[in-house]
Parts: structure tokens; C-alpha cells; sequence
């Protein structure tokens, strides 16, 4: 009777130490397979970033390279044609050439203009040059038209006095302009530029110079 109470523990020891041996075998295998669904997961989102940056970060070899796949541009200008500042929208109808229409305000007055640009091959920075047309006036005789140095040798006293005028200038101007071509801020540029003014009426050249930014898109 002992001998058989005997083998039949040593029978309960032997399938307890094989269901724990099981059970940490199968521990071992649920661990190997996390981690290696956690290492292909890992993998799976690097690749998913790495193409999401590609994606969205562009870049250009030259400035007319980026005005070739970069069609519009708008931003704002301080000086020259538009006055004390403005607001200019482009269309680059070809990677060189490109046309630009805005508007902008100055003390006593309002202005337009339309004009062409022409931009040469650079890197980063690239020189350009523009001819167009802009208009000056003021309808409603409002603001302080004496601040402004332009009207104030282009108008006639009586225009000065009534502060109602409207004046035409023909521009040309020269300039350099920095262009972003790669990385977040591709697109965002910046540019100074010289300008000669000839006021139509009173065959007047008149000095100035602009300066500002624009975005393409």
C-alpha cells in the first residue's frame, strides 16, 4: 500500500514539473512573439515617418525651377509703386516671367499697379527685373497728403490743396530676391529692390526702392 502511495505522488510531482515546464515554455513563446510584433510595429512607423517627410519637404535645384512647379505668389511690399505699403499678388505664366497685380495705401491716397517681371537663374539668390504701371489718387480728400514726399513733387498746388488727384506712374525697377528651395519653408522668399518712377503728367523721374516678401504656392 505504501509502495503504490509512493508512485503515485512521484506520478503527481513528474505532471506538475511537466505543466510548469509547459507553461513557462509557452510564457517564453508569448514573450518572443510581443516582441518581435513590437520590433515590426517599430519598423512599420519609421517607415511610415520617413516617407511622410519625403512627402512633404520639397526642393529645387534653382530659383526658376521652384517658379516653374510654383505658380502664385502673394505678400506684401513696403515702397516704390504700391507707396507705404502694399499688397502684391504674382502668376508666373513662365519660369522667367511672371505678372504682378496690387494694391497698397499711403498717407492721403490709394494706389494700383500691374506690371511684368522677369526673373534670372540663380540659386538662392537671383536678380530680376520689372517694367509695369501704378496710379495714385484720392477721391474723397481725406488724410495728410503733405507726408508724402513723392505727391508732394508731382502735385500742383491746387491738387495739394484740394488733396483730390489722381497721378500715373511708369516704374522700372531692379532687384535681388532671396528664394527658400527646400526644406519647411520652401516657397518663402524675400527681396530689395531700386525703382525709377515717371510721373506721366509732369514727365518727373523720381528715386525709390522696395523691399518685402512673398510666398509661392
Amino acid at each position: 500500500m505504501l509502495d503504490i502511495t509512493a508512485r503515485f505522488a512521484a506520478l503527481l510531482l513528474t505532471t506538475a514539473a511537466f505543466a510548469t515546464s509547459a507553461q513557462a515554455a509557452t510564457l517564453s513563446a508569448d514573450s518572443s512573439t510581443i516582441s518581435t510584433k513590437a520590433t515590426s510595429i517599430e519598423k512599420s512607423y519609421s517607415q511610415d515617418m520617413r516617407e511622410e517627410r519625403n512627402s512633404t519637404s520639397m526642393s529645387y535645384a534653382s530659383t526658376l525651377k521652384m517658379r516653374a512647379d510654383l505658380r502664385m505668389g502673394a505678400g506684401i511690399a513696403v515702397g516704390g509703386p504700391l507707396g507705404v505699403v502694399g499688397m502684391n499678388a504674382e502668376f508666373n505664366f513662365e519660369d522667367e516671367n511672371s505678372v504682378i497685380a496690387g494694391f497698397g495705401t499711403g498717407p492721403g491716397y490709394n494706389s494700383i499697379q500691374l506690371a511684368w517681371k522677369h526673373a534670372y537663374e540663380g540659386d538662392y539668390i537671383a536678380p530680376y527685373f520689372t517694367a509695369g504701371y501704378s496710379r495714385w489718387y484720392n477721391s474723397s480728400n481725406s488724410g495728410d497728403i503733405n507726408r508724402s514726399s513723392i505727391l508732394d513733387r508731382v502735385l500742383t498746388d491746387d491738387e495739394k490743396k484740394t488733396g483730390k488727384f489722381g497721378t500715373d506712374f511708369l516704374n522700372a525697377s531692379f532687384g535681388l530676391q532671396y528664394n527658400q528651395l527646400s526644406g519647411t519653408f520652401f516657397g518663402f522668399s524675400c527681396f530689395a529692390e531700386i525703382v525709377g518712377m515717371y510721373e506721366v503728367k509732369r514727365a518727373q523721374l523720381i528715386p525709390s526702392g522696395t523691399f518685402g516678401t512673398i510666398y509661392y504656392f
